[in-house]
């Protein structure tokens, strides 16, 4: 008697985003929010750039 074995694959569905995935989201909404407004960040009213600004430019820059 063969003993025979059935390998099935199950389709990977990605319906939530990946960690990666909210990290640019997250700050591509920095960007477009904190900017330059004569000087200043239009947010927050720190000078511009922003700490903000700058830390979510560097996470897009490292993706």
């Amino acid at each position: 008697m063969s003993s025979r074995q059935t390998v099935t694959t199950v389709p990977v569905t990605h319906s939530q985003p990946s960690a990666l995935d909210l990290l640019r989201s997250t700050a591509t909404v920095v960007l477009n929010e904190h900017v330059n407004a004569y000087g200043l960040c239009a947010v927050c009213g720190s000078a511009f750039p922003c700490e903000r600004a700058v830390l979510a430019e560097h996470n897009l820059a490292s993706l």
